[in-house]
């Protein structure tokens, strides 16, 4: 099959290849391979996994994919990833007709892209923020390792209004509802960043708490309120106040452990979640 990124006309390429995970196609490949993906026997229909460096979280997030399994055919990957940059407010559709991976390129699914932009005016197409954020891009290698044929929709949030949460919630239900068992949802967070040790891990215990409780209300005031910490916290309200997870089993992939310090030095906490 002729890779996508020979024949796409925009591509969006990596810039965090050879930092966050391996540049090349081997290296990349045997890392991937490592995380024994293939021995996990969910169904999940969403998972959150962790956005770090792979040698730190690489084998958290293998574990989040495994929840996935191959059992359905999953033809699309919706994955949403904070953004880092605090200039940047809004939801942000990409109008890239490709991402560039170390194991090729995934299509962009326009069609469905589209059809989140009609939902609310919040929504934007706009490249700009996709460039240079690393949230979505350090996840792809395992989209594309665990579901090749899978077109993808990259969804960045910057903010945590709660008017931006309301609209990522209203559209993912509107248009995702009706294709939800050939989609996998993939939220990109760490579960919680704080300078102190046991401040961290509260909110990272607070946060798995309202996570398989599947309360939207309560997780969105503990955002607001600063109990939860979490990297990605509002796609994860929104996600929660879409009603997708209402009725799907919530279960801990892997335990939150504390794993290194951010650009800020925080303390953060990488962890994995399935619904399915």
């Amino acid at each position: 099959m002729q890779d996508f990124a020979r024949i796409c006309e925009r591509t969006r390429s990596p810039v965090v290849g050879g930092l966050f995970y391996p540049e090349a196609r081997e290296e990349t490949e045997a890392c991937l391979a490592s995380y024994r993906m293939e021995q996990g026997n969910g169904g999940a229909l969403a998972i959150l996994a962790p956005h770090g460096c792979w040698d730190i979280s690489g084998a958290i997030a293998g574990e989040a994919f495994a929840a996935a399994g191959t059992e359905r055919n999953i033809s699309r990957v919706v994955v949403l990833g904070p953004i880092h940059k605090n200039t940047e407010d809004g939801l942000f559709l990409t109008d890239s007709d490709c991402f560039l991976t170390p194991l090729g390129g995934i299509r962009v699914d326009g069609e469905i892209r589209d059809e989140l932009a009609s939902c609310s005016t919040r929504f934007e197409i706009n490249d700009i923020p996709h460039l240079t954020e690393h949230s979505i891009e350090v996840l792809l290698p395992f989209i594309k390792y665990r579901f090749p044929g899978a077109s993808i929709v990259p969804i960045l949030m910057g903010g945590t209004r709660p008017s931006l949460i309301s609209a990522l919630g209203l559209s993912l239900r509107l248009v995702l509802e009706p294709i939800l068992r050939e989609c996998l949802i993939v939220i990109s967070c760490n579960f919680a960043m704080d300078k102190d040790s046991n401040r961290a891990f509260r909110q990272a215990e607070d946060c798995i708490r309202l996570l398989l409780e599947k309360n939207a209300g309560d997780f969105g005031r503990g955002l607001r309120d600063g109990m939860i910490s979490a990297c990605g916290g509002g796609l994860i309200a929104g996600f929660l106040e879409s009603g997708i997870a209402s009725d799907l089993k919530a279960e801990v992939v892997s335990r939150p452990v504390e794993k290194s310090k951010d650009e800020k030095d925080r303390i953060v906490y990488y962890g994995a979640l399935s619904y399915g």
